[in-house]
């Protein structure tokens, strides 16, 4: 896998990502999964060798993206064919007005800790009708930055909350329609 030189990448730690696989458990296989602020893409690459169908990253940092992108094609020659990949470079708020009309089954979101994204997030996904009905926002985040019990308008509801030392990772399950 392709990493840009530097400290931009703030890479979720092995057992952050090993605790949120064993979560997801077989709920990865033939998933569509959305990668917000991938940085590296690892995440989004370990959900692709779990058996994730699709993987979308979506990533500012143009040199991040240019390692995506490589690490995209070296899994292009693999011949055991790996899910498909999309790299969309941009600002997240802006890719996901794009991806209006997509929808994903798990969600993922590591952005910056220091901006605490993690409510906004929650209102674009529900906002744009980004995922399938009981699929999974998961927001990773400085334990002290609190999310809400639910989106703003109620179809994103906390499921899970997960601590590993200053990280934490928030669950968000939608609400299936009741028909």
């Amino acid at each position: 896998m392709h990493c840009p030189p530097g400290l931009e990448v703030r890479p979720t730690s092995a057992k952050v990502r090993q605790a949120f696989f064993n979560i997801l458990g077989t709920r990865i296989v033939r998933s569509s999964f959305l990668d917000v602020f991938a940085g590296s893409g690892l995440i989004g690459f370990e959900a692709l060798s779990r058996g994730a169908a699709r993987v979308v990253f979506v990533e500012e940092a143009a040199n991040q993206g240019k390692a995506i992108l490589k690490t995209i094609d070296m899994f292009a020659t693999d011949p055991d064919g790996m899910g498909e990949a999309q790299l969309i470079s941009g600002d997240f708020r802006r890719v996901l007005e794009r991806l209006k009309g997509s929808k994903f089954d798990l969600i993922f979101a590591d952005p910056p800790y220091k901006l605490r994204y993690g409510s906004l997030i929650l209102e674009l996904v529900e906002k744009l009708g980004l995922l399938t009905e009981g699929g999974l926002v998961v927001i990773e985040h400085f334990r002290d930055d609190v999310l809400p019990e639910n989106s703003p308008g109620g179809n994103l509801n906390k499921s899970d909350y997960r601590l590993y030392g200053q990280t934490a990772l928030t669950f968000f399950c939608r609400r299936q329609s009741s028909q």
